[in-house]
């Protein structure tokens, strides 16, 4: 209680430093209520929470338009961290003969009305970050980004990530790339399905 009494007065001067630098008054009572609203978990933070668990993936990919289709196999677990507000995931599998490691965390910034998610595995020395949108509460979430592609000399490639319920335990990632030209196409399809 001690820690967050010090933060909370911190956090009040730092605010109120601000405030006071862009001639905004704010009282102390006004900016904690602020920072209370912001920094709470909403309504999408619960849908964030329903992929909690262990799931097993089943994956498929495409190196290009036409190309055919290959298959791998993986599992995850994810879990809730900093209090609710974001959700960790780790993943392994096998991948192209080789074994795969990655790890994720998603969330959504109040402030910007964003959700973000990172990337991160052991086929690159690089970390992806992405922001994006959903249409209908959480349960397809659109993320439009960008990626180098290191074999190609390529850099901040335009992408594009849909993540998407299908049912209480059963949701779809799918990757596309080429995005914005004649050739797009779907590159990745994971479904994760709940472990029971």
């Amino acid at each position: 209680m001690k820690k967050f009494a010090l933060a909370s007065m911190v956090l009040c001067c730092l605010v109120g430093s601000a405030f006071a630098a862009e001639g905004t008054q704010m009282s102390e009572e006004e900016m904690m209520k602020k920072w209370v609203e912001v920094a709470s978990p909403k309504a999408e933070h619960e849908m964030l929470a329903k992929g909690v668990g262990e799931w097993n993936c089943s994956m498929k990919f495409w190196m290009g338009p036409g190309a055919p289709e290959q298959t791998a196999t993986g599992s995850c677990t994810e879990t809730l961290v900093n209090g609710g507000r974001a959700l960790n995931e780790s993943f392994n599998g096998m991948m192209m003969g080789m074994p795969f490691e990655g790890h994720g965390m998603s969330g959504y910034d109040n402030f910007n009305k964003v959700y973000w998610s990172t990337w991160t595995d052991n086929m690159s020395t690089s970390m992806m970050y992405m922001e994006g949108t959903s249409p209908d509460g959480g349960k397809t979430i659109v993320f439009n980004s960008t990626m180098d592609e290191p074999v190609m000399g390529v850099k901040d490639k335009p992408v594009r990530f849909i993540s998407k319920w299908v049912d209480e335990n059963t949701r779809v990632l799918e990757s596309w790339d080429e995005v914005g030209t004649p050739n797009e196409f779907k590159a990745m399809e994971i479904t994760y399905s709940r472990k029971k």
